[in-house]
């Protein structure tokens, strides 16, 4: 009777969004059944994938697989870069995978992490607003040098924040998470060529080219070439 019951009104409720399934399943502790449904899930129309990405991260980090975790930690951060409980997770996955980060960036290195942790929205925003505040301080009080020096400053700023967003959505180099054990960089794609340089899961690069089953790959480290299956990309 409580069987029957439970089944009409679920009918009445009509199917579930593979979002609530992955919540259901993550919650039942789940955890492969709740990856699977948050990946139909950004196939939805009108799905925010942010969310969706960092609910496949906890699954992943539940599994287990760590380095897919940080994976899409930061597929997640990309859509969502000021997301505080993201940026977290992400930190205690490379932390439990002994991956750190620069341990004192540099004033440049900070500058442009406060520009990218804007939208693209937001950038254009914030330029069109530079702009208009600069040019129409250098109208009215065009005749003081100090005011034409600090509005001038104030437009060029804006002219390399949307720079910046260019670069960003255009032309910068795709990153990429390291997702097995260990990789091995080599000068060229063939197996036969040594290796060059380690590197470890969870670790981050650039890449810089791939083929079908080869990537060229730079990190601080050195740069070289490595299988195509042992690296993420963050897209």
């Amino acid at each position: 009777m409580t069987s029957w019951f439970l089944a009409t009104v679920i009918a009445a409720l009509g199917p579930l969004s593979d979002v609530e399934r992955g919540m259901a399943a993550y919650g039942a502790g789940n955890f492969d059944a709740a990856r699977a449904a948050f990946t139909a899930a950004l196939d939805e129309p009108g799905v925010a994938p942010g969310p969706i990405l960092y609910n496949i991260g906890n699954c992943a980090y539940r599994q287990g697989r760590h380095a897919e975790a940080v994976l899409f930690y930061r597929r997640a951060l990309l859509r969502m870069p000021r997301d505080g409980e993201v940026a977290f997770n992400l930190r205690r996955t490379e932390a439990h995978l002994g991956v750190e980060g620069p341990s004192d960036p540099s004033l440049l290195a900070m500058a442009l992490g406060a520009v990218d942790a804007l939208t693209p929205g937001e950038s254009i925003a914030l330029v069109g607003i530079l702009q208009a505040l600069g040019f129409f301080a250098l109208l009215i009080w065009r005749r003081r040098r100090g005011v034409r020096v600090l509005m001038g400053a104030v437009v060029l700023l804006a002219l390399l924040i949307g720079g910046r967003l260019v670069y960003r959505q255009w032309y910068a180099p795709p990153s990429g998470v390291v997702l097995e054990e260990e990789i091995t960089l080599r000068a060229e794609p063939h197996a036969s060529h040594p290796a060059t340089v380690a590197l470890r899961a969870g670790e981050v690069v650039t890449v810089e080219e791939s083929s079908d089953r080869w990537m060229r790959v730079v990190h601080p480290r050195g740069a070289g070439w490595t299988r195509r299956v042992g690296v993420g990309v963050v897209d």
